[in-house]
């Protein structure tokens, strides 16, 4: 049988491993951030090619492939288009996923742009000009993200403030 004290040296134990653990999935999910980010990039970008490439299908064509299903032939932009957005959509699934079993074990981010800058959650990395309306000191980019776990700091956000 354990004394009172072995069983809260015993959970302190726990929790800091519980903290280690979830200390080292925050750069698999900062990977997932910015892959998810990443093809959202991707999707503009051949959104932008097809656009500018040919003109876009009359609308019976339009008609026939909503109706039908089809995206487009392989090999065409619409094809790629569609091999994009549905990669990307696995990988928003699978850090949603991530994020939903590190939130249940207590983590939570926080929101950091559009907020005043706070040194205690935040460690700035630089100044950007701000859009207009923008109040000089306030975040407008977040290059890592911050986390909470258990309601403590876990990891302060990096960001880029608006200047002058």
């Amino acid at each position: 049988m354990t004394s009172p004290r072995e069983r809260a040296q015993l959970q302190a134990q726990l929790r800091q491993q519980q903290e280690a653990l979830v200390r080292d999935l925050l750069p698999v999910l900062d990977a997932l951030d910015r892959a998810e980010a990443h093809w959202q990039q991707v999707l503009a970008a051949q959104r932008a090619t097809i656009a500018a490439a040919a003109p876009s299908p009359g609308l019976w064509e339009r008609l026939r492939r909503r109706l039908t299903g089809q995206p487009g032939q392989a090999g065409t932009p619409e094809a790629t288009t569609s091999l994009a957005r549905s990669a990307g959509e696995g990988i928003s699934l699978i850090r949603a996923s991530l994020l939903e079993v590190l939130q249940g074990h207590g983590l939570e981010p926080f929101e950091s742009v559009g907020e005043p800058f706070d040194p205690e959650r935040m460690r700035a990395l630089g100044q950007r000009p701000g859009a207009p309306g923008t109040a000089p000191g306030s975040v407008v980019e977040e290059a890592v993200r911050g986390y909470l776990w258990r309601r403590n700091l876990l990891r302060e956000a990096q960001v880029l403030l608006a200047g002058p």
